[in-house]
């Protein structure tokens, strides 16, 4: 089963909406933990559109693999908080049989390693290592990304953001990866962990309500539906007619895809670059706003 864990401050904005469903697909995921902090009213959240589906109510596993326990986790601030919520997770993991995956955004990092340009807090490292130690919580090398949370105001980088699995489940799912993957449109990184690959064979055919906003999409229609020469009954006529036009928008949605794809992909190159020389170096108040603007030109 494929998790997605995201902290993504504004989920109700639709682009951040559409931007969750993307990693979905991409990432075939079957379980979806959203951390969000500015929305009290949870029924503003458009879960249909971040599962592009209405079957999401139920998450069925095999009897031979045990329960499955899922916490989705977003850190309080401050250290008496943090110790109770290690020391209420401890207590609900001992009551509880099966197997755990807890993740999320835990605000709170374990090895000085995992922060850049801020400081590292020995005590509140210690707590936390000890509540995954006392709980018997293992954790996977995480690819893609080597920090998940930048501030925006700042470029400080954290690693905040992880899974945390039982020994049942290491022992059972043994090729899981976890991976960070490129902030887009939050200052978290959606993070990923993989335990098979489910392949349902090629997508149907699909005509986006958007396509027909682009420039020269009409024309492209007009023209394809008069050229088109085809001979048989009306009904063959116009099913032939018809995977015609198809076969024309699907090459012509493509070629619009790798516009499309490089625009976004030097404007995530051009992001990426600035949070890796914040590895580095503090960034200055003029490479920020550049970055800062770079994100608004994605949204």
């Amino acid at each position: 089963m494929n998790c997605l864990s995201l902290n993504i401050r504004g989920v109700g904005d639709a682009e951040k909406v559409k931007w969750v469903r993307r990693l979905k697909e991409k990432h075939k995921v079957s379980f979806i933990g959203l951390q969000e902090t500015q929305i009290l009213d949870y029924s503003r959240i458009d879960v249909n559109g971040c599962w592009d589906s209405n079957e999401f109510d139920f998450e069925g596993v095999g009897s031979n693999e045990g329960n499955l326990n899922l916490v989705n986790v977003y850190g309080p601030q401050s250290r008496s908080e943090k110790k109770k919520l290690w020391e209420d997770l401890t207590r609900i993991r001992d009551e509880k049989q099966g197997y755990w995956i807890v993740f999320g955004d835990f605000n709170v990092v374990r090895y000085p390693s995992e922060r850049c340009h801020s400081r590292f807090c020995p005590s509140s490292a210690y707590a936390f290592n000890k509540f995954i130690q006392d709980a018997d919580l293992k954790e996977f090398n995480m690819g893609g990304e080597k920090f998940t949370s930048m501030s925006r105001s700042d470029a400080k980088l954290s690693k905040l953001d992880r899974f945390l699995v039982c020994s049942g489940y290491l022992n059972s799912f043994p090729l899981s990866a976890v991976t960070a993957h490129p902030r887009e449109l939050s200052d978290h990184s959606p993070i990923t962990l993989q335990s098979v690959v489910a392949d349902f064979g090629p997508i149907p055919f699909k005509l986006f309500n958007s396509w027909i906003l682009k420039e020269g999409f009409d024309k492209l229609v007009i023209d394809t539906w008069s050229r088109f020469v085809g001979y048989g009954t009306p009904d063959a006529y116009l099913a032939a007619k018809l995977k015609f036009l198809k076969n024309v928008i699907r090459k012509w949605r493509k070629e619009a895809c790798k516009r499309e794809s490089k625009e976004l992909d030097d404007l995530i190159s051009m992001g990426k670059n600035f949070e890796k020389q914040a590895e580095i170096r503090p960034l200055t108040a003029l490479e920020i706003g550049k970055w800062n603007e770079g994100i608004k030109k994605i949204e």
